[in-house]
């Protein structure tokens, strides 16, 4: 009985470790015009993308934290008595990273509103880690070679590439470097020549929300690397939602090079869709409602790549006289020589037991 419990929290805990690497964070504090604390204030958090609604109440310091909030947009709302309500939108979480948001209320009724555009945390005020999140706008809309998002983690600064799929952060080796998605890592851990530019797993375009380049003062949670990638999949919404692309590079479309009298043949095609949204799951119980209808969702993505082209290759075919043995070549004089190779075996018979 006791091992069990002890399997059961250590499972636990390795799935709140996961969480903590693959969701954000949202702390603040509540106080009033003239600066002092607001004790039991009511925060209410709300996801843009599920509707999914998370309440904690202010400690007496005015302070609140509501961990593990998946990556998205979100709708604060905070309440106390004899205060208006205080609305913060487009508070933008980012993977790995706390968002700290100051809420200061003024004098009214509840039912009066205050509302601010939140928008992204620029300045990191709760910890000492030095990072930038790359957008989900930046991995869709700027030109990717290859469709690899990888390649915009010298958006960071301190990050450089030699140009030779080989990105150093801070200067170090790229095996110094860990790369996650949704708290698992995704690289080669044998072959580490170019571990901050490839990954097995492949991540795309189509299937990554957003990733967070950490540079230092990494939290330990991350596990290994003196500098952090942290990738978060995207995920599905309460509205379906979804794309498709097909590139096409074909010969047909090409020059003929100067000095070749042909084009060489070469047919390739990048394809995939990406579709998001609510589980289509019936509705039941009481009024038609469904317990899991509005709180299960799904993302599905699917990339093909698919290449034909035709290759120059020189081989050496022998004629029909070397394929029996009988090779010719000219000598010095210069006079045709040749003649069937053969080929004589000496085999030294020693009786057992005989000296040499």
């Amino acid at each position: 009985m006791k091992f069990a419990f002890t399997l059961l929290t250590l499972c636990l805990l390795a799935g709140t470790v996961i969480a903590q690497v693959s969701t954000g964070t949202l702390v603040g504090t509540v106080v009033d015009q003239n600066g002092s604390t607001v004790a039991g204030a009511t925060v209410e958090v709300t996801d843009n993308a599920t509707n999914k609604v998370r309440t904690v109440q202010a400690s007496t310091d005015g302070t609140f934290t509501v961990p593990q909030l998946d990556v998205g947009t979100y709708t604060v709302k905070v309440t106390a008595q004899g205060f208006k309500t205080f609305n913060a939108t487009e508070l933008k979480i980012d993977v790995g990273r706390p968002y700290s948001l100051a809420v200061t209320l003024e004098p009214g009724g509840v039912n009066e509103n205050v509302t601010v555009v939140a928008g992204a945390d620029v300045l990191n005020a709760t910890t000492a880690e030095l990072s930038n999140t790359v957008s989900s706008r930046q991995i869709q809309e700027l030109p990717l070679n290859g469709r690899n998002p990888l390649v915009l983690l010298t958006l960071q600064a301190g990050s450089a590439s030699n140009g030779a799929t080989n990105t150093a952060i801070n200067g170090q080796r790229t095996s110094f470097t860990n790369i996650t998605r949704d708290g698992i890592n995704i690289q080669d851990n044998f072959i580490r020549s170019n571990a901050t530019d490839f990954a097995p797993q492949r991540p795309g375009v189509d299937d990554i929300s957003q990733f967070t380049v950490t540079t230092s003062n990494a939290d330990a949670a991350l596990g290994y690397g003196a500098s952090q990638v942290n990738i978060v999949t995207e995920r599905g919404q309460s509205e379906f939602h979804g794309s498709l692309f097909e590139y096409n590079r074909n010969s047909k479309f090409s020059s003929r090079p100067f000095f070749s009298p042909t084009r060489a043949f070469l047919n390739r095609n990048q394809y995939g869709f990406k579709i998001g949204g609510p589980a289509p799951l019936p509705r039941f119980g009481e009024g038609g409602k469904s317990i899991w209808r509005d709180k299960a969702f799904f993302f599905f993505n699917y990339e093909g790549f698919r290449q034909r082209q035709t290759t120059a290759a020189l081989k050496t075919i022998l004629l029909p006289n070397a394929r029996n043995g009988i090779f010719t070549y000219v000598d010095n004089t210069p006079v045709a020589q040749g003649g069937p190779i053969t080929r004589t075996i000496n085999i030294l018979n020693i009786p057992i037991g005989s000296a040499r």
